[in-house]
């Protein structure tokens, strides 16, 4: 514990203010958590990156009791001061709220959709004085309007910023921050990690910050624990382990991360850094002829939404844009600014109020499509345990578009199903197992191999790597430009992840307010953006420093 207590900051002196030791968390014969140990000093922000089941949630979890009644405990914890046995849940729990307060990733999940601003807040100990202080304090010019609102009547950004307003009421020592920013558009995230560091600030607060995301972390925290499988890898000062990394395993999170200067190439992933081999090259990028037939075509389509109180509200507006064979288009945006809507016309999941959409040069009608042109367009949802059936095996499920569009003979479907599952990396053993037997990351894989067992023309995929762990999303970006390589398949990307987008897209179209207010090829947006709202995302986009060490440095 001595020589991580000496790894922080310089600016903890004397004893930290949390200490654990020999932190165990097990669910049932599973460990999870296997004699970690970590501390945090007075003022410091520590992240904790690791991909999931990595052990970093659970780890905080148990500081202030909240482990679920299937997992046990063991360990010990000073705080303040004051020494707490970490099996003892009812010791722990009394240091939530007052002394240790969480924010949790989705803060829809910690608010009551029944109860306005106000009424939450009061529960939580804050009179309406504190309340307005508190939500000028995070970022409300005007308190009263949103105190007077449900969490339905707020965008994502405003829920999130009300969750730390509750988080802070009872001023608490220390905010744990569980993923607090994973699913917030860039410019809303920046609100939000500098909201947090000036909360820190201001208050003398400590926090952890619990994300995948390592750029973030290079913006916010002073130190960096990384851990994997239920132990650390490393524990050090951020901006030494971002450009000097000790562990393998920290290093292949690093060479993970899209940049510029490996846009397009493949991704190294942790089993190319183990095997100590360099990824092998990806097929060129083919041709994008434009001089044909467009595979999909939007001319000035809008779409309409009915609000609650009545009349309509226009979701897109005079939305053109064209996609061809070969090419990757991707859409870029804030949260409401219509991206998905502009996806889910295009497979017909919402009705248009005006304008054309034509798929290889047939006007889309798809109450009367023919099967034919339904096999045309697949979609990639974002959540690919909403999209799969959790009773049904993975191979079947992989088979279901060919059953019902009558392609071979049963046996024959059967191979066609496993081939996709193959070249998507889910070797034979998976095949016959259940979603919930399968990582997210998996899920994902088996989505895309269902998606392209029919061999469309266009790929739709809106946010589908948005909650993947960097590691797994190199995984799904590299097979995604490996099958545009090999079908000449065309591909409408969506995401708020400008550092995704740059990587695999050709093109780019920047979304705000229903509208298109910006096109263009990657490099000229990302080089010479116009809109003043582009120039905003790519700054807000957080930076990661240049890595010294590189991939042929990485040991086996």
């Amino acid at each position: 514990m001595s020589q991580m207590v000496n790894s922080m900051t310089g600016n903890q002196q004397g004893a930290p203010l949390l200490e654990v030791s020999n932190l165990r968390i097990s669910f049932g014969a599973t460990p999870v958590v296997q004699g970690i140990n970590f501390a945090l000093g007075a003022g410091e922000i520590l992240g904790i990156v690791g991909e999931s089941g990595s052990g970093k949630t659970v780890s905080c979890r148990v500081l202030t009791g909240l482990l679920s009644d299937q997992a046990s405990s063991s360990g010990q914890m000073t705080f303040n001061g004051r020494d707490y046995d970490l099996s003892d849940r009812s010791a722990c729990a009394g240091l939530r709220g007052k002394q240790i307060s969480m924010i949790f990733q989705d803060p829809m999940s910690a608010l009551d959709p029944l109860m306005k601003m106000r009424r939450q807040l009061a529960l939580r100990g804050a009179d309406q004085a504190q309340a307005e202080a508190l939500f000028k304090q995070v970022g409300f010019p005007d308190p009263s309007a949103i105190l007077d609102r449900y969490p339905h009547q707020l965008s994502g950004g405003q829920c999130q910023r009300v969750a730390i307003a509750c988080a802070m009421i009872s001023q608490p020592r220390i905010l744990v921050a569980d993923e607090p920013t994973t699913a917030l558009d860039v410019t809303i995230q920046a609100g939000i990690l500098k909201l947090l560091k000036e909360t820190v600030q201001h208050m003398g607060t400590s926090m952890i910050f619990i994300t995948h995301d390592l750029s973030v972390v290079s913006e916010l925290c002073n130190r960096v624990l990384v851990m994997r499988r239920g132990r650390i890898e490393e524990v050090r000062r951020t901006a030494e382990m971002l450009r000097h990394p000790h562990s393998t395993y920290t290093r292949s999170l690093l060479a993970a991360i899209p940049r510029a200067e490996n846009k397009g190439q493949r991704l190294p992933t942790l089993e190319d850094i183990q095997s100590g081999n360099p990824p092998r090259p990806l097929p060129a990028a083919p041709h994008i002829d434009k001089s044909g037939v467009p595979v999909l075509s939007f001319r000035n389509v809008g779409v309409d939404y009915l609000r609650a109180g009545g009349g309509n509200f226009r979701a897109i507006d005079d939305i053109n844009l064209d996609v061809y064979a070969n090419e990757i288009l991707g859409v870029v945006g804030e949260s409401g600014s219509g991206k998905s809507t502009l996806s889910k016309a295009a497979v017909g999941l919402v009705k248009t109020a005006s304008g054309e959409i034509r798929i290889r040069g047939r006007q889309a009608n798809w109450l009367r499509a023919k099967r034919s042109e339904r096999r045309d367009v697949q979609y990639i949802f974002q959540d690919p345990r909403g999209a799969l059936d959790p009773a049904r095996r993975v191979l079947s499920q992989v088979r279901e578009p060919l059953d019902v569009h009558g392609i071979g003979e049963r046996s024959q479907r059967d191979r066609m199903a496993g081939e996709e599952l193959c070249r998507a990396g889910l070797e034979p053993e998976f095949h016959q197992r259940k979603p919930g037997s399968l990582s997210g990351g998996q899920r994902q894989r088996v989505t895309i191999a269902r998606a392209l067992a029919l061999k469309p023309k266009l790929l739709i995929c809106d946010e589908s790597v948005s909650a993947l762990d960097v590691s797994v999303q190199a995984r799904i970006l590299n097979m995604l430009l490996e099958i545009r390589a090999e079908r000449n398949i065309a591909i409408l990307f969506i995401s708020h992840d400008l550092s995704v987008i740059q990587h695999l897209c050709d093109r780019v179209i920047v979304m705000r307010a229903g509208k298109i207010i910006e096109t263009g090829s990657v490099g000229e947006v990302w080089n010479s953006p116009v809109a003043q709202y582009t120039q905003e995302l790519l700054t807000a986009l957080p930076q990661l420093p240049a890595v010294h060490k590189h991939y042929e440095d990485i040991p086996a």
